[in-house]
């Protein structure tokens, strides 16, 4: 007889399974749109474990409470970097279907041609080994380190998030920026990490308030709850990610330039402009509003309503700025978006579930048992 705790698992490998089925199914009668939406997919299973990533590596440096806490379900996202970057690879035999610069350069603008020697298809598959490998080495020191019972040293950690930034800079302006490529943002980088952060912290509060009452255990000072810890980082998160946001936008608003401004009116129209209005509201405003309160902070249902708003909000805000350009769906059309993201989100949400319910099995990179 199944588990309890395995049919969560079970559950979200059939949708994956069934989501599996009709992306190739899709794919045999359109394969841009197919590949258009299980982009945008793996690109949200791709950040949150990168976030994750970001947060562990960060905690390294300050230390505090609040890391102690959300380290399982942390180290649980990170364990599942390897599958989502396996979930890039058939956009990545497929280059030409999805990203502009991939096809045919003659119908280039010239601002654009000027950038093909970096956005050519070796290169780019260079970059990706490298950003991986990166990840993937960084990913087996965090998850190794915690599982013989130790601690990555300061120093560490610091060379780390600067390995770590800079293979999400490469990786942000290939997999994301590069999809409109008159488009330019120093910005954007930041953006995306700010933003995989808020997702990977609100995922990680989510299961902490579902999993234990951490709103009555005792926070980093005294009279604070743990749960106000938490929820202050996240708020700082939530805050990081609507500054830099609204700076871009200021920026390019204030330059007032055709090819910047079309960024924002491909996210403006075709149903889009309604996403970008959950977007405010989920990941802003519900937040904002509900971070101030303390006695929010220490109840429950409080707990779970704020992490599970962060938590959609980051997967709306990654699919309005990621699917628009890609064409061929609005958002209120488009089957096959649908289809990919329940095959990736339910092989990503199998794997984490499987990984957070018992932590020896992330626990054998440096095969010892997990401590703590």
């Amino acid at each position: 007889m199944m588990r309890l705790a395995e049919r969560p698992v079970f559950m979200a490998l059939v949708v994956g399974a069934v989501g599996l089925v009709l992306s190739a199914i899709g794919a045999f009668f359109d394969i841009h749109a197919t590949l258009a939406g299980w982009l945008t997919a793996a690109l949200v299973a791709t950040g949150l474990p990168l976030g994750a990533l970001s947060i562990l590596l960060v905690h390294g440096l300050t230390g505090g409470r609040w890391g102690g806490a959300m380290r399982a379900p942390l180290r649980a996202m990170v364990a599942t970097l390897p599958l989502a970057l396996l979930m890039l690879l058939p956009v990545l035999a497929c280059l030409d279907q999805v990203f502009p610069w991939a096809g045919d350069p003659s119908v280039l603008p010239d601002s654009v041609r000027l950038k093909l020697a970096y956005l050519s298809a070796p290169f780019f598959v260079v970059r990706f080994v490298a950003c991986s490998a990166i990840w993937l080495a960084l990913t087996w020191l965090v998850l190794g380190c915690a599982a013989t019972g130790g601690a990555l040293s300061g120093r560490s950690c610091a060379l780390g998030l600067i390995l770590h930034g800079i293979a999400l800079s490469v990786f942000s302006t290939d997999w994301m920026l590069s999809l409109e490529p008159e488009f330019t943002s120093t910005i954007y980088a930041m953006i995306e990490a700010s933003a995989q952060v808020v997702g990977a912290g609100a995922l990680a509060l989510l299961v902490l308030a579902a999993r234990r009452q951490i709103e009555v255990l005792p926070g980093g000072e005294h009279g604070v709850a743990l749960s106000e810890d938490v929820a202050n980082m996240l708020f700082g998160f939530v805050l990081m990610w609507v500054y830099l946001a609204f700076m871009q936008w200021l920026i390019v608003w204030a330059g007032d330039l055709p090819t910047e401004i079309h960024w924002y009116i491909a996210r403006a129209r075709h149903g889009w402009q309604y996403l970008l209005l959950a977007v405010i509201a989920v990941e802003f405003a519900m937040p904002f509003a509900g971070f101030l309160s303390r006695r929010l902070k220490r109840s429950h249902v409080g707990l779970l309503c704020l992490g599970g708003a962060a938590a959609a909000g980051h997967v709306f805000e990654t699919v309005w700025r990621v699917r628009p350009p890609l064409g061929g769906s609005s958002l209120l059309s488009g089957w096959h978006d649908l289809a990919a993201f329940a095959a990736v989100g339910g092989l990503w949400a199998a794997l984490f579930l499987f990984a957070l319910t018992d932590p020896e099995r992330i626990s054998l990179w440096r095969g010892k048992p997990a401590h703590g």
